[in-house]
């Protein structure tokens, strides 16, 4: 079962924190918690089941167990006022196997899921990371997760024939890389690393060459862009 680092803070005047390592023993009933109480805020919620730093989290990426998290979910959103619910989004790994990638597409065309974003931090290591923190523990994310998350994106967008909303993420920097990722399949791009070190310029910029990169390449509009590296 997942478990999940509790951090509390016991001074209010910035003293001493401390962490605790807690175990779930049911985690779609946290899920579940979590749509209740934030969903009427929302503009969209993501189930998140990829965390690598979350032991035993991504074991919800598996069908059965993805299937039954996906179906509560969907049970808390449909008790909530129409007027407060959000769009459901799932997050997945880009460690994927290519067996799991299609037990994903299937559950989420089955539940009928709003998108999927694609994708969260890897654990793998490429060859071409000569750094002295390369074997710790943890996500990896920036640039040398661009290609291995824009090629599982692209094999869910085949797998699902573009008949669900994709979310491209993962080593974004540029106007370039975004249109790589939509025509990998993604209706919409998600910044994480690049905007740390960036700032919030980068958005104006990646739009900017983003519509060089269309016009170059004779697209009238961005929707005509997505999914252009397939064939469906």
């Amino acid at each position: 079962m997942p478990r999940f680092d509790v951090e509390v803070v016991v001074d209010e005047w910035g003293g001493e924190v401390f962490r605790e390592d807690v175990e779930s023993a049911d985690a779609a009933a946290d899920y579940v918690r979590g749509v209740e109480v934030l969903g009427p805020f929302a503009d969209y919620l993501v189930v998140n089941v990829s965390s690598p730093n979350t032991p035993g989290l991504r074991d919800l990426q598996g069908r059965a167990p993805l299937e039954d998290l996906l179906g509560r979910v969907k049970e808390a959103l449909g008790r909530l006022p129409k007027e407060n619910r959000p769009p459901l989004v799932l997050k997945i790994s880009p460690d994927l196997t290519a067996e799991d990638l299609e037990d994903v597409a299937a559950v989420s065309l089955a539940a009928d899921l709003s998108g999927v974003a694609v994708s969260n931090t890897t654990l793998a290591r490429p060859e071409a990371l000569i750094v002295s923190t390369r074997d710790e523990a943890g996500g990896l994310s920036g640039r040398p997760l661009f290609e291995p998350s824009t090629a599982i994106l692209g094999q869910l967008y085949r797998l699902t024939e573009g008949r669900i909303a994709l979310i491209g993420m993962g080593g974004v920097e540029s106007g370039e890389t975004a249109y790589r990722k939509i025509r990998a399949g993604a209706s919409l791009v998600q910044l994480y690393s690049a905007l740390v070190y960036e700032g919030p310029g980068l958005v104006q910029r990646i739009k900017h060459d983003l519509a060089r990169c269309l016009e170059r390449d004779g697209f009238a509009t961005l929707e005509a862009a997505i999914g252009a590296d397939h064939s469906l």
